[in-house]
């Protein structure tokens, strides 16, 4: 199945973010929320059971000057079952021109056994624009003995500005080629979030000092192993480890809400 979701915004006269243009194709939907503030958030939805074997799905999105954009999805993703050389594909492309601000939470990700997914998001920033995105991937149903089942998961992030990269962060999950139980990988744990803020509105000493901020707020956070690092320039990653989705879904929603009111 090849799908496609083209979005972009638009600053009405009043100030509040609109939608400019929309296309889908199935099985993906959009739905946008009652504003609060000047802010648009929407919804992403799909009338799929999840990624099947040969799925295609394209994502873009070009946030206009000065607007601002939370995009959250429906529900879980689910990555089904396939034939051996069989994978889905995503990949999204992100645009956020000068001023825009674009927050991206999903759903989990989870890996059933014998699924094999292959993603890439690449986002472009112009001048003071912000980026945050967080996403949790799960190494299968734990609770139907499914851990490590899944074939492969390959994920590729690229964040930009002015054709610099400012993070490249590439994960590459193959269970039969590597021990991912062993020490400094996954361990025993089964869930995993990566939380990234790019704010090219901030200064540098900024940057550091929420840094430092959240370092002290989680030092003792329990059900959770977490790791923040500062990037070389523009902004900050957080890596998280736990037993559920919900522990670090949670924690992701704590750090939106920081981040916005900074």
């Amino acid at each position: 199945m090849q799908s496609r979701l083209t979005l972009s915004t638009q600053r009405a006269s009043s100030g509040q973010t609109q939608l400019k243009d929309l296309f889908v194709t199935p099985p993906f939907k959009v739905m946008t929320l009652p504003h609060q503030g000047n802010a648009l958030e929407a919804v992403q939805m799909s009338a799929s059971p999840g990624l099947l074997a040969g799925d295609r799905l394209r994502m873009e999105v070009k946030l206009a000057p000065q607007t601002e954009l939370l995009l959250r999805t429906q529900a879980y993703t689910r990555v089904q079952s396939m034939n051996v050389g069989q994978w889905a594909e995503q990949y999204s492309h992100i645009v956020l021109q000068k001023d825009s601000a674009f927050y991206y939470l999903p759903h989990p990700l989870v890996l059933h056994q014998d699924s094999a997914l292959r993603q890439a998001m690449i986002v472009e920033m112009e001048a003071d624009s912000q980026f945050v995105y967080g996403e949790i991937v799960a190494i299968g149903r734990v609770l139907n003995n499914e851990r490590f089942a899944f074939r492969e998961f390959a994920s590729y992030l690229r964040i930009e500005h002015q054709g610099i990269p400012l993070l490249s962060d590439r994960i590459r999950w193959v269970p039969q080629q590597i021990p991912l139980t062993a020490l400094s990988q996954m361990e025993d744990y089964s869930h995993q979030g990566t939380f990234v803020v790019v704010d090219l509105r901030a200064s540098e000493p900024a940057l550091k000092e929420c840094v430092e901020q959240l370092q002290s707020r989680y030092v003792e956070l329990r059900d959770v192993m977490l790791g923040i690092s500062l990037l070389d320039k523009g902004g900050f990653l957080v890596r998280a480890t736990a037993y559920r989705a919900d522990v670090i879904e949670k924690l992701f929603a704590e750090l939106l809400i920081y981040i916005r009111q900074r």
